[in-house]
């Protein structure tokens, strides 16, 4: 009996050990990670490409929120504070919770993703070039940028050279992660052009004008249900559904950030259906594969 207590006894011990290794351990590798935050799950998508297990990354807005009207928590902005990068996408609640968490994390550094990318309206299709100086400058620029492989380079290069800059032991491994995510990039933005080229000059239908970036990159054009951010009157329904009807829509996009009876209206009048398409999911290169696929697939002729 003694034997038995003394290797029970030994076990647990050894058990015991054997957690407090293990959590050492996983704390140990947790607090090498570097803390980030973006504003959208297509930024994290890109932050993990590039950094893998080298950042630990939070997203302020998930896909079931409207980025237009989101507020963050309270337990977001603490958590914040603790950060070292905070990637943006341009878009007004960002400023404000910056200059709130600026006074307790002095070391934060926020980066806005996307200088460098030519802004679009939100509310129409916009074909003329401006500068980004003068593109950023607009208040009513479509804030979806992640929504066109051209504009994920170019977010993908200013996240990884914020990265680099801030763990600069680890720019070589950063660097090379940034190339095979480029390589990815580029083979989705060849296979989206060949499989949308039929439909150049083609318009689709949509709730919430969310895919401007899109429909430029593949020459298409979307056309919103919603206006200025709100649903048609019943005089503008009826202007839009008697629109639709000329232009032989039997689609409208709906998102799940939004209300979809104005867009189950116009399908309903025309005969037609409504079919989900989402701007904030994380796998963004996934996630544009499946857009093209149903936005292609909407446009063949009847």
């Amino acid at each position: 009996m003694p034997t038995l207590n003394y290797f029970r006894s030994l076990t647990a011990t050894l058990l015991l050990l054997v957690i407090l290794c293990w959590t050492t351990t996983s704390l140990a590798a947790s607090a090498t990670k570097t803390l980030i935050f973006v504003t959208v799950p297509p930024q994290a998508f890109l932050a993990k490409k590039i950094g893998g297990e080298t950042v630990k990354v939070h997203t302020l807005v998930s896909k079931e929120q409207d980025p237009h009207t989101f507020e963050p928590t309270p337990r977001q902005a603490a958590t914040l504070a603790g950060a070292k990068l905070f990637f943006t996408v341009d878009i007004p609640f960002e400023k404000q919770l910056a200059a709130k968490v600026a006074a307790s994390n002095r070391n934060l550094r926020i980066v806005d993703s996307t200088i460098g990318i030519i802004r679009l309206p939100l509310t129409e299709p916009h074909h003329h070039k401006t500068t980004a100086k003068e593109a950023h400058s607009d208040n009513e620029a479509d804030p979806h940028l992640w929504l066109a492989p051209d504009n994920l380079r170019i977010m993908a290069d200013n996240m990884a050279a914020a990265l680099s800059a801030t763990m600069p032991e680890r720019k070589e491994f950063l660097q090379k992660n940034l190339a095979t995510l480029q390589k990815e990039l580029n083979a989705i933005d060849r296979r989206l052009a060949t499989t949308l080229a039929p439909h150049r000059g083609k318009t689709f239908y949509v709730f919430h004008p969310a895919f401007g970036y899109f429909a430029n990159a593949y020459g298409l054009k979307q056309k919103a249900v919603e206006i200025n951010g709100k649903s048609p009157t019943p005089r503008q329904l009826t202007a839009l559904i008697r629109q639709a009807r000329e232009d032989r829509v039997r689609t409208i996009f709906v998102q799940p950030q939004f209300d979809s009876k104005s867009a189950n209206t116009v399908a309903r009048a025309i005969n037609g259906t409504v079919v989900p398409i989402d701007p904030l999911a994380q796998e963004v290169l996934q996630n544009l594969a499946s857009i093209t696929a149903a936005i292609e697939h909407a446009l063949k002729p009847l």
